[in-house]
């Protein structure tokens, strides 16, 4: 299967199995949650899960851009005549060997498409892992661990090969 930027995905579970953690969401036998996918340069794809809990997550949107002024874990999108949420801050490094399946709309890949979601989405993205690289923030994963290693087993195939 082709990854497509912006594109709706779900994480089959051998990846959580392969990056055992406590605090991964729960994979529901890889039917949930969707991800939104955003390419990197270097072969990782981050996924970025999407939940319906709207006003949950609005309320800390609204707590976060009173105590600093902007919210870079979440961000609120139009999804089909509704709204979800992407939680940004709980993104995880993924390659094309760990996606179960596409979000699909009548036999249609499911994109996002809005330019103002995408620019939104992908620049919180880029401030909080500039903010786990530098130290700054510890997420409830190790996702520069396994980055780390989804970087090195690319690598290790591309030498195989």
């Amino acid at each position: 299967m082709e990854l497509v930027d912006c594109g709706l995905y779900t994480i089959k579970d051998r990846y959580f199995s392969d990056f055992k953690s406590d605090r991964h969401m729960h994979n529901k036998s890889e039917g949930r949650p969707y991800y939104l996918s955003i390419r990197e340069h270097n072969g990782i794809t981050w996924f970025i899960p999407i939940s319906s809990k709207v006003d949950k997550y609005k309320a800390k949107i609204a707590q976060d851009e009173i105590k600093y002024g902007n919210c870079i874990y979440y961000h609120i999108m139009n999804f089909m005549s509704d709204e979800r949420a992407l939680l940004v801050g709980n993104m995880i490094p993924v390659t094309e060997e760990y996606i179960s399946k596409e979000f699909t709309i009548s036999c249609q890949h499911y994109i996002v498409k809005d330019e103002n979601t995408i620019k939104a989405v992908r620049k919180k993205a880029a401030r909080y892992l500039s903010l786990v690289r530098n130290g700054k923030l510890r997420p409830y994963v190790d996702i520069l661990r396994i980055e780390r290693q989804l970087i090195n087993r690319s690598k290790n195939k591309s030498f195989i090969i």
